[in-house]
Formats: C-alpha cells, structure tokens, sequence
C-alpha cells in the first residue's frame, strides 16, 4: 500500500484542489474589484477635469492645457487632446481623436497616440471624452501604471501568499499521512500474523483516532474468538483424552483373552472387536496431534532443510509398502536450495501425503514424488492416478474426519491431510490440491505465502 493510494492522501488532494481553487477564486475577485476600482477613480477625476476646463472660456481652456503639458516636468499623469467637430487636431499632446471614445460616453482602456515619440505612453490609461459647448471635443487620458502595477503586486502577493501556504498545508499533511500509513502498515504486519494462526497478537491502541478505535474492535473481537477457540479446543482435548484411557483399558481386556479359548465365531468377533478400537485410538491420536501442532510456536527450533533429501528418504521408506500394494513409487528430485523448516514436522506432514496417495492408487498405479526448484523457492509435488478428488470437495477434505463418497470404503480416518494443513500453517507454506487427470496432485510450496492483506 503506496502513499498515493491512500484514503488519507486522496483527501488531501480532494482539500489541495479545493484550498487552490478558493485562492484563484479570491484572486480573482480581488483582481476586478482592484480593476473596477481604477477605472472609477480615473472617470472621477477625469469628469472633475471635464467640468473645471468646460467652465473657461475656449481660448483660456486651451492655454490651461498648454500651460499643463509645458510645466510637467516628470512623466505626466493626465494627457489631453482637442479636437474640432470634423476630427482635426487642435491642441494637446493626444496627436489623434479615438474613434473608440464616444464623446459624453463611458469611460475605456485605451492608448490614445501622442503627439511625440519621445513622450513614452504608459502600459494602462483610461480615457474619456466630452463635448464643448462650441462642438469642440476634449480628449482626456489619465495613466493609471502605478495603481495597476500596485494591483499587480497585491494580487501577485495574495497569490505567493496561496501557493506557500499550499506547499505548507500539502508538505504537512504528506507528513501527517505517511505517519498514519507507517501505523497501517504496522497494523497490516499485525493482522498477517493473526492471520497465520498466531491469534495472542493484538493490534495496538495508541491514540485517541479512528485508527485506535478500529483498534479496540478488532482486539476485543480477538478476545472473544480466542477464548471460544480456547473453549472449544479444551472441550475436544478433554474427550478425547477422557476416551482414550477407557478404550485403552478395553483394548487390553480384548488383548488377554485368548483366541483358543473361544468359539471361531466369537474369537473374529474379538478380533474385529480389536481392530475397531485400534482405530479409534489412532483418531484420538491424530485429533491430539492436530491441536499439539496448532499449538506449537516453536519457529526457534526451526533449521535449515533440505527437502530434496528429506523426500529421498520418505521415497526410501514407502518403497517397499508400494511395491506391496503393486503401486510403482517414482521419485523426480531436482537440486533444490534449503529452507527454514522444522524438519520431523515435515517428514510427519510428506509422510501423510505419501501414505495417502499409495493407498488411493489403483492396482498397478504410479505414484510420482517430485521435487524441483520455483523463483520462490523448493516445490514438492507427489501425483497418483487414483479416484481423484472432486472441485467441490477439495477445500473439504482438509477438514477433520472428512471422508468422500467414493473413498469411505477405504481404511482412514480422514485426519491425514488436516495434519498436513497445520504443518504447512505452522510453517506458512502453501497446500494445494490439484487435479492430475486422472488422480491427485498434492503441492507444497515451501515459501512464505503471500497473503492478500
């Protein structure tokens, strides 16, 4: 889970767009209020021009503005131009009338041209026009450079001033989120080791948010499933070992009493009598070994391995028990680099995969053990051309005492493979059940799995 994945980024963005959004939008008023306020203090002082040179009689009115333009010593303000009826200039430093300026009209933005170029015309005027009494046409033109460029600048500030404390607010809260991300990621580490069984882990509750709320949930969520898990797991141990002892006690009763002494009927009877508890008491077995394993943490104990030769000696072992039941035992075992393991729990768990596959291969099978070397690390396949197991049934015959319609008639317990699943839980391996077309391929794949978390 990246930064920019988060939810917490997401919302920064979201607030980023609607902060910049706000200050153009504060910029922007602020730049036509600036605007409409310049133009309006120009047309003022302007109309004041207007009615204090229509007030003088035309020949003073035309010395005034001569007196103006020649007693400017630094760049003028106000530019002034006078025109007769038909256009032809007549004084003034605005050497042409604008057609764009309506006499007695609003003010515009305009540029007049002057009657010099080494006048220099400013970047912003406004300009008005009126009309005399005597149908003359006063052209006045006022620079307005100073207060658009003071505009700029205050705009241009407000503007510097969004950007910083944008930068400021996102650098903040990139800060902030990848704090939050690092407390995720802890509690996504926290959560995977939940996950792989170890179910005294507790997410941590430091903080008042939402995160350490979610926190106490799930802790107490935890509190609960452990103590019913513990409830449950006491209550099938205690059975289990409460039956035992008694079945124990009869299985020795059914050992002392002498085949010769009885009647052929009633010595069978005793033998199957016998072989029936033997059963029970290797599913006892097998439910205590399940729950020793599950329980176990014992990761310190664990070695580097070497399943190629750990597969080599199971190979060895059920040789003989295949060639009994005329199944052929093949062995495929490629180098392969070690992995941390516990080792008799690995023979335990490969030993009931092999056993399984020779007792479900027909007569004159094959039964293949492989192994070979993944990017991840070693893979152990064992494949025979058995009965197969059904799509529907594959997740079901890891469970405890499962047994398939098509294989109930043979010897088992249906607890082989479910001590394969906690040694493959135990060491975070993978168990898969795949199809061989025809038969079953049971693949362990020794390497941490990734989980989706």
């Amino acid at each position: 889970m990246s930064l920019w994945r988060s939810t917490i980024f997401r919302l920064l963005m979201i607030y980023a767009l609607v902060f910049a959004g706000s200050v153009l939008g504060l910029v922007w008023v602020n730049y036509c209020s600036s605007a409409n306020y310049t133009a309006t203090q120009a047309d003022y002082n302007i109309n004041w021009q207007f009615q204090y040179f229509a007030a003088l009689p035309r020949n003073l009115m035309l010395e005034q503005i001569d007196a103006r333009i020649r007693t400017t010593i630094h760049r003028p303000v106000n530019y002034y131009g006078v025109f007769a009826p038909d256009g032809q200039y007549l004084k003034g430093d605005i050497a042409v009338r604008p057609t764009v300026v309506e006499p007695n009209g609003d003010g515009v933005w305009f540029r007049p041209q002057l009657t010099s170029l080494k006048i220099e015309r400013p970047q912003y005027m406004r300009t008005k026009a009126t009309r005399l009494a005597d149908g003359d046409v006063l052209v006045i033109a006022r620079d307005v450079d100073e207060m658009t460029r003071l505009r700029d600048y205050m705009l241009g500030g407000i503007a510097w001033s969004g950007a910083i404390a944008l930068l400021g607010g996102l650098g903040f809260g990139v800060l902030c989120s990848a704090v939050q991300l690092r407390r995720i990621k802890e509690m996504r580490r926290l959560a995977n080791l939940i996950a792989q069984g170890n179910l005294n882990t507790r997410l941590p509750e430091r903080g008042g948010d939402e995160l350490a709320w979610l926190s106490q949930i799930v802790n107490h969520m935890l509190d609960e499933i452990s103590r019913l898990m513990n409830e449950v797991k006491s209550a099938c141990d205690g059975i289990a070992h409460d039956l035992r002892t008694p079945l124990i006690h009869i299985r020795s009763l059914l050992a002392r009493i002498e085949p010769t002494a009885l009647r052929d009927a009633d010595a069978q009877r005793v033998q199957l009598a016998a072989q029936e508890t033997d059963e029970v008491l290797k599913r006892f077995a097998a439910i205590l070994r399940i729950s020793e394993i599950e329980a176990l943490h014992r990761r310190a104990e664990f070695s580097d391995t070497d399943m190629r030769a750990l597969c080599q000696q199971i190979g060895e072992l059920y040789a003989p028990v295949a060639a009994a039941r005329s199944v052929e035992l093949k062995l495929d075992l490629q180098p392969v680099l070690h992995v941390r393991a516990d080792y008799p729990l690995m023979y335990e768990a490969l030993v009931n995969i092999v056993d399984n596959a020779i007792k479900f291969a027909p007569e004159d099978g094959t039964v293949v053990i492989a192994v070979s070397q993944c990017a991840e690390g070693p893979r152990i396949t064992v494949r025979d051309d058995g009965p197969g197991i059904r799509r529907e049934e594959k997740l079901a015959v890891l469970q405890r005492f499962y047994r398939s319609e098509r294989t109930r008639d043979t010897p088992g317990s249906g607890l082989g493979l479910s001590v394969v699943q906690a040694v493959a839980r135990l060491h975070d391996f993978r168990l898969a059940l795949e199809d061989a077309n025809p038969g079953t391929c049971v693949a362990l794949d020794c390497w941490p799995e990734r989980r989706g978390l």
